[in-house]
C-alpha cells in the first residue's frame, strides 16, 4: 500500500487522483495520513493540497482534532484554503469541531487580504494571419469557478475562433483559492469585464458590432449576466454548464429580444443544474431572442469531447460563416 502511494508522491509531489483512488479502494486512511505527514516537508510547493488531503484522511479515521491540526499547519506554512473547500459531505464532521470556526475566520482573513491586492488579468489570442489594419470579431472567454487562465485557455477554443476571432481570455479579480478565481459578485464582474474590454479595444482592432461572450460554469454565469444586463455590447453568448443567474428578469429577457440577442446554452446530462438551465432556456421564447439549449448525454459537469465543434456550431448560429464562392461563379 505505502509502496504504491510512495511511487505516486515521488512522481507528482502530492496526493493525486490515482493516490486518492488507491486509498479509497483499500480504505487505508490511517496509513495514507501517516505517509502524508512523513512527506509534508519534501514538497513545499504542494502544502495546500497535502494538508487538505491530510485533514480529509483524519476526518475519515474519526480524528477531527488531528484534522484541525493539519489545517492549522497549512496556515502556519503560509497558505490558505479555497472558498468551497469545506462544502463537501466528507468534511461535514469537521464543522462541528470547537476549533473549526476559529480556523475558518483565520483562513477567510488571509483570503480577503489576498483579495485586496488582486486585479483582473486579460490575455489576448489573435487569429491566424492577423492583420492590425483590419477589424475582427471579439470573443470574451471566461474561466470556471476555482480556475485561472492556465487551466482554462487550453480547453476553450475552436477552429473558427483560432481562424477568425480575437479572443480575450479574462481572469477574474475575485479570489476563490490560492490559484483560482470566480465570478460570483456581479458588481465586481461588471467592473472586470468593462476594464478588460476597454484594454482589448485600446490594443486591438475589434469590430464592436460583433462581440461575443462565453464561459464555463461560473464563467457561464458571468457570460449570461453580462449578455442580458449589457455589461458589454454583446451580440451573442455561449455558456457551458453555467451556474444560473437569479438576477435576469423577464424585462431583461424582453429587452434582449428587442436587441436581437442570440445565444446557446451548452450543458450535460449529469450536470446538477440541468433543470435550472432548462428552466432558464424555457424563458427565451420572447420575440427576437434566439436562444437554444443543447444537452450532451453521458457526461457530468465538464467539457464534452466534441466541445470545439459545439462551440463553432453555436458561433455559426450567431454569425454565419462567409461562404466563399468557387472561382468563375458570380
Amino acid at each position: 500500500m505505502q509502496g504504491n502511494l510512495l511511487e505516486r508522491f515521488d512522481a507528482v509531489g502530492g496526493f493525486d487522483h490515482i493516490a486518492v483512488q488507491i486509498v479509497h479502494q483499500q480504505k487505508k486512511y490511517a496509513e495514507a495520513a501517516t505517509l502524508l505527514e512523513r512527506v509534508m516537508d519534501r514538497f513545499p510547493d504542494h502544502v495546500r493540497a497535502n494538508t487538505y488531503n491530510l485533514a480529509i484522511m483524519r476526518v475519515l479515521t474519526g480524528e477531527t482534532d488531528k484534522a484541525i491540526q493539519a489545517l492549522d499547519d497549512g496556515l502556519r506554512r503560509g497558505i490558505f484554503y479555497g472558498l468551497w473547500d469545506f462544502e463537501g459531505e466528507v468534511l461535514a464532521p469537521l464543522k462541528k469541531h470547537e476549533r473549526f470556526e476559529a480556523f475558518r475566520k483565520q483562513n477567510l482573513a488571509r483570503l480577503e487580504k489576498v483579495q485586496r491586492k488582486t486585479s483582473m488579468k486579460v490575455e489576448v489570442a489573435t487569429p491566424s494571419g492577423y492583420d492590425p489594419s483590419t477589424t475582427y470579431p471579439l470573443f470574451v472567454a471566461l474561466h470556471g469557478g476555482g480556475e485561472g487562465l492556465a487551466e482554462f485557455k487550453p480547453n476553450w477554443g475552436s477552429p473558427r475562433l483560432r481562424a477568425e476571432f480575437i479572443t480575450a481570455y479574462v481572469q477574474s479579480s475575485q479570489v476563490a483559492s490560492m490559484t483560482g478565481f470566480h465570478w460570483q459578485d456581479e458588481a465586481m464582474t461588471r467592473r472586470d469585464l468593462e476594464a478588460a474590454y476597454k484594454e482589448v479595444l485600446g490594443k486591438h482592432p475589434v469590430d464592436t458590432s460583433r462581440v461575443f461572450i462565453g464561459g464555463f460554469s461560473s464563467g457561464g454565469l458571468a457570460s449570461l449576466t453580462a449578455a442580458f444586463h449589457q455589461f458589454l455590447p454583446v451580440r451573442g453568448f455561449v455558456a457551458l454548464c453555467p451556474e444560473v443567474p437569479t438576477t435576469i428578469t423577464d424585462s431583461d429577457v424582453v429587452a434582449a429580444g428587442k436587441r436581437g440577442l442570440r445565444g446557446t446554452l451548452l450543458t450535460t446530462e449529469f450536470d446538477r443544474r440541468l433543470e435550472q438551465q432548462r428552466a432558464l432556456a424555457g424563458r427565451w421564447s420572447t420575440p427576437g431572442l434566439a436562444g437554444e439549449i443543447i444537452v450532451t448525454p453521458d457526461i457530468g459537469h465538464w467539457y464534452p469531447k466534441d466541445f470545439e465543434q459545439q462551440l463553432d456550431r453555436a458561433i455559426d448560429r450567431i454569425l454565419p460563416p462567409i461562404r466563399k464562392r468557387p472561382r468563375g461563379v458570380r
